[in-house]
């Protein structure tokens, strides 16, 4: 009786596996990348009222200006904390791919790209030792140590 049960248990595991592989568990994955926005443009900082004002201090918001004169507000965060704190990225044109920050008016960023001589580039931050990326700079989730800065033409 007990090995009819395995069989059971194994034939339902394949099953569903199965159904994991073919359209079933790939429309999600479909429907959350159309859900992101990508957008070239500029940082910039945003006032109270969504506007684009001098960067004076850390009070203010940030935003992608768009070349269209459309700003995206960035929700706070390490990435987004990123695009200004990291000397070496020395471009301020950028291609951000977006996702709205639930109820939020600012879009959270998942992808970071940025321009420089007109070529596109994808930058990481990597840990040798456990071969972990990460795209904020910091101590490797793993083992700890500084994870180091790397910059590559995007694809």
């Amino acid at each position: 009786m007990g090995s009819r049960r395995l069989k059971d248990c194994f034939q339902f595991v394949v099953l569903w596996f199965l159904l994991l592989g073919s359209g079933f568990g790939a429309e999600k994955d479909v429907s959350a990348s159309q859900n992101n926005l990508v957008v070239r443009g500029a940082l910039i900082c945003v006032g109270r009222e969504s506007r684009e004002v001098p960067c004076l201090g850390k009070e203010n918001a940030l935003g992608l200006k768009a070349a269209n004169g459309q700003i995206y507000l960035l929700k706070d965060d390490k990435l987004t904390k990123t695009l200004i704190e990291e000397k070496r990225i020395g471009s301020k044109d950028f291609q951000l791919t977006l996702r709205k920050a639930g109820d939020s008016p600012a879009y959270e960023i998942v992808k970071s790209q940025f321009f420089r001589d007109g070529k596109l580039y994808d930058f990481y931050y990597f840990c040798d030792v456990c071969n972990i990326t990460t795209h904020s700079p910091g101590l490797c989730l793993c083992c700890r140590q500084e994870t180091e800065y790397h910059e590559k033409l995007a694809d």
